[in-house]
């Protein structure tokens, strides 16, 4: 079987949501939603420090990229600290020690190949970044089949990386109430373009967590 293209698993020059599997220092499986992007035939990920992706990817030299197109999985995982985190099935991956995760559209096996340190000025502060390049050794491209990006959908995944944004701010002692009201407004974009939908209760779900986190429930 002929190796699929990084275009064919969806990537674009364009940073899309995907979830990275490392290994941690004890070998167990590490999952994370990161932002990844095609650079002609290598994929590019940015990681601000301190991240285990990072430290993982740059200790063994190797992780897998699992593309799905679930917003509920990929939000869950990414806010674990605010939601309960999904049930994961790491299976073998070929060629590499890091395992994929069940389930997704498609794979790709990488390789580590070039880091490169730069800090970005942003509302958060000034923060170090890692450009991180890998090399594809394997692309699978498991369901083809087309779905529709539903708009409530991508309401929830911004509220999701705005989210992950506050409690960084937060954490910096900066303050979160511009944010938050963007929170809630995206949240309620969610909950009425699909009232009954499964990402319209993550969305709500995913507000009170915050707002409990934050001291405002």
């Amino acid at each position: 079987m002929l190796m699929a293209s990084l275009r064919e698993l969806g990537l674009r020059e364009a940073p899309a949501e995907v979830l990275l599997s490392t290994l941690n220092p004890d070998s167990s499986p590490h999952a994370a939603v990161v932002g990844a992007r095609a650079r002609g035939e290598e994929v590019e990920m940015r990681f601000f420090s301190p991240s285990s992706s990072l430290s993982n990817l740059r200790r063994e030299g190797e992780g897998v990229l699992n593309v799905t197109d679930d917003v509920d999985l990929l939000v869950r995982v990414g806010l674990r600290r605010l939601l309960p985190p999904p049930p994961l099935q790491f299976l073998p991956s070929p060629g590499l020690r890091t395992p994929r995760i069940g389930g997704m559209r498609g794979y790709a096996y990488l390789r580590l190949k070039e880091v490169q340190e730069e800090v970005v000025e942003d509302e958060l502060g000034t923060s170090p970044v890692f450009r991180l390049l890998c090399e594809p050794v394997r692309v699978e491209v498991v369901s083809p089949c087309v779905r529709p990006f539903l708009r409530s959908e991508f309401f929830l995944l911004e509220a999701a990386v705005l989210a992950s944004r506050v409690m960084v701010a937060r954490e910096r002692g900066l303050k979160v109430r511009r944010m938050m009201e963007e929170i809630r407004r995206l949240v309620g974009e969610c909950v009425r373009l699909s009232p009954c939908s499964r990402e319209a209760e993550t969305a709500e779900e995913l507000l009170r967590a915050l707002e409990r986190r934050l001291g405002e429930g």
